[in-house]
């Protein structure tokens, strides 16, 4: 009794802890949704706000005739000093009243431009001051009435590219730093920005912009073209108090959510023992006794009883007529096990048969003192695509083939089998090494539908004279070392992989090697080997392991490759294949 008691009350635990946490989880991802759609209508709203602002605004400064004239000599002046009032208009009412004495019976609200334009230069710019302060004070109460942070007015070029800012009525403070919805005093032009650019450009007559940055809103309105220039409304407002109201009543809908699923988890809980608990119990019990007397009858009978007309029910008649398939599926596994053995043994033996297909014997050629050749290759699975290959072209000519093949595996390695007979074929036709890449190209290409490619760098060298030719399909720079020298990557324009695209034209180059020179090629799983960091082992840790033993043995320095990269490595798993070949070039000179 105490045994069952335990497990019932931890099988309850355990659901009605997963219940609780599904409701945090749920209570969690509502509030932000709630929060996210109640802040979308408040700036929904605030967005309509603003198309109103900007349409008064449009209205205030379209209002007279005169209003037009006066952006027109703002534009042509935008570097004279204006004596302009932005928060009051003490010296405003002065000017105007010099004006009026200056020039009786001037009407100033409907004059014409040819009557400004009749007007004595000094008048001309107190006039322009006079309208501009009518404006801040209208963008003032537009402030004040909308909550706006910033109204101003800018004109920008049919490309948009610099802007030019005529009414601002924050009088060009400003907290915001370089952002989208920076203002400044009138003349100051500015550079736009990508993001100005792409914002200005769709504005249109009735089409507003707004955009969002931390804390702010920013809407854009075209209000019309003039001089040239297209004039724009630009304002600002502050998020911070929309977002706290949002935020506000979103808790306090939370609360009263939180409290509903409290009573609904206290109903909960009763419902799940007397429904589910319990008669898991009962099947719990059933499966303890099936797995401590392997006998299916009494099991059987046990589980019939638990109310076969529900989900619990359908559960026991699963439970049992999966203790009768188990023995099916023992007999299944043991069948299963037998054949992946059998899989693995002949991937041992295609691994065999791939590594047998590389030439193992070193010194490959001892009848030929002219030069010496090492090389060895390291799967990254049972079989690879990684492949190199050394042979006589005839009695003059030794070729030189390092190539990697695309992906991994099985495929890769039929692949493989499929190019190296290829380029050994044509190249003892005593072909260019350009055109024997042509011609395996063109050979690969016929029936390769799973895309399959392979980067090939070969060599084709005189072994008296040293010179020879290349080709570079794709693969990785060879190395070079001079005598007494250091080993250092030779860098040249590659073609494209073999096998990747029909009708490819492979570029050759002439080489050279003297007598104790010697050639490093490798596949690109060598430098690409990876730490735990994500760190490649790289081309300079690979010459820096060749230039620490220049003169080791081609299998010495081969060794010296693989135990570095190791290290570096660690507990990595090998990403990818690494093969390698040492080619040591001593000439007529027989100083092997």
């Amino acid at each position: 009794m105490k045994e069952k008691g335990k497990i019932r009350h931890g099988l309850a635990y355990q659901i009605f802890t997963f219940f609780v946490l599904s409701l945090l989880i749920t209570d969690i991802i509502s509030f932000y949704v709630i929060r996210n759609m109640v802040t979308s209508n408040v700036m929904a709203e605030r967005e309509t706000i603003a198309h109103g602002v900007a349409k008064d605004v449009d209205s205030s400064i379209q209002e007279y005739e005169s209003y037009a004239w006066v952006i027109i000599y703002l534009f042509d002046h935008e570097h004279d000093d204006f004596d302009f009032e932005y928060d009051k208009t003490d010296e405003t009412v002065e000017k105007t009243a010099e004006f009026l004495k200056d020039n009786p019976g001037f009407d100033i609200k409907n004059a014409t431009p040819d009557d400004l334009n009749a007007l004595s230069p000094e008048d001309q710019q107190k006039y322009v001051e006079i309208v501009y302060n009518a404006w801040i004070m209208r963008f003032n109460e537009l402030k004040a009435a909308y909550n706006a942070e910033y109204i101003y007015i800018l004109a920008t070029d049919d490309n948009f590219d610099e802007d030019i800012f005529l009414v601002n009525s924050n009088g060009g403070t400003n907290e915001r730093g370089t952002e989208l919805g920076q203002s400044y005093i009138f003349g100051v032009r500015v550079t736009n920005n990508p993001d100005q650019k792409e914002t200005f450009s769709g504005l249109k007559p009735e089409v507003d912009e707004t955009v969002y940055t931390t804390g702010y809103m920013d809407s854009y309105h075209y209000n019309f073209k003039l001089n040239g220039m297209n004039v724009l409304t630009g304002m600002t407002f502050t998020t911070t108090d929309i977002q706290s109201h949002v935020k506000n009543q979103t808790i306090k809908f939370m609360i009263a959510f939180v409290l509903l699923q409290t009573l609904f988890i206290i109903f909960c809980r009763f419902m799940l023992y007397k429904y589910v608990i319990k008669p898991v119990l009962g099947i719990t019990n059933s499966v303890k006794q099936y797995t401590k007397d392997k006998d299916g009858e009494p099991v059987k009978k046990s589980l019939e009883a638990i109310h076969p007309d529900n989900e619990i029910g359908s559960l026991s008649t699963g439970i049992y007529e999966m203790v009768c398939e188990i023995e099916d599926h023992v007999e299944e596994i043991k069948s299963v096990t037998a054949e992946k053995e059998r899989i693995s043994v002949e991937l041992d033996l295609a691994q065999k048969i791939q590594a047998d297909m590389l030439p193992s014997i070193f010194p490959p050629f001892p009848e030929q003192n002219q030069f010496d050749i090492y090389a060895s290759t390291d799967p990254a699975k049972e079989v690879g695509g990684d492949f190199y290959d050394f042979f006589m072209v005839d009695d003059d000519h030794v070729a030189l083939v390092m190539a990697d093949v695309s992906g991994k595996g099985v495929p890769a390695s039929l692949f493989m089998v499929v190019a190296k007979t290829l380029i050994k074929n044509y190249a003892m036709m005593k072909l260019p090494t350009s055109e024997v890449l042509t011609r395996v190209n063109k050979q690969l290409m016929e029936g390769n539908d799973e895309g399959m490619f392979v980067t090939v760098w070969i060599a084709i060298i005189d072994i008296h004279t040293g010179e020879g030719i290349a080709s570079n399909a794709g693969h990785e720079h060879p190395v070079l070392r001079h005598k007494d020298g250091s080993f250092e990557l030779i860098k040249y324009r590659h073609s494209m992989a073999v096998a990747m695209m029909p009708g490819v034209p492979f570029e050759q180059h002439d080489i050279k090697v003297l007598p104790g020179d010697r050639i490093f090629v490798y596949t690109d799983g060598l430098p690409e080997a990876r730490n735990g960091e994500k760190v490649f082992f790289g081309t300079d840790r690979m010459l820096e392991t060749l230039n620490r033993e220049p003169d080791a043995s081609g299998q010495q320095m081969l060794k010296n490759l693989i135990d570095d990269m190791n290290a570096f490595v660690g507990d990595e798993e090998q990403f990818d294949d690494v093969t390698m070949l040492i080619f040591d070039y001593y000439g007529n000179d027989n100083e092997k």
